[in-house]
């Protein structure tokens, strides 16, 4: 299970928990294959992070990861720390960290 921003998860994902919106209502229960209709739902009830299964995303990180792209990079790493990005320290410490990602994958190539 990982938590994701709402505007990384991709259609075909699956929820790994229920996905509720701040009064705690149940949006989408857990096991739901995301939709485009789906994403909408969760973007108008403000919901901004959910979980997800893990072997629904791992092939979109590997591709990310092992391409020559650094915002791809970091769009991998702050959708893994989605829960603490709102915290400027946090979000410091992603952007430093896809750059350290970026250089050794351009390196090792």
């Amino acid at each position: 299970m990982r938590r994701i921003l709402l505007k990384e998860a991709g259609i075909g994902m699956s929820l790994a928990v229920d996905a509720v919106n701040t009064q705690q209502m149940l949006l989408l229960k857990k096991g739901v294959l995301l939709t485009e209709n789906n994403l909408r739902m969760l973007k108008s009830w403000g919901v901004e992070t959910i979980s997800v299964e893990d072997s629904n995303i791992e092939d979109t990180e590997e591709t990310c990861l092992s391409d020559n792209n650094n915002d791809d990079v970091e769009q991998v790493i702050l959708a893994q720390f989605a829960d603490t990005i709102e915290n400027p320290i946090m979000a410091e410490i992603c952007h430093v960290a896809a750059g350290i990602v970026y250089d050794r994958n351009r390196t090792t190539r």
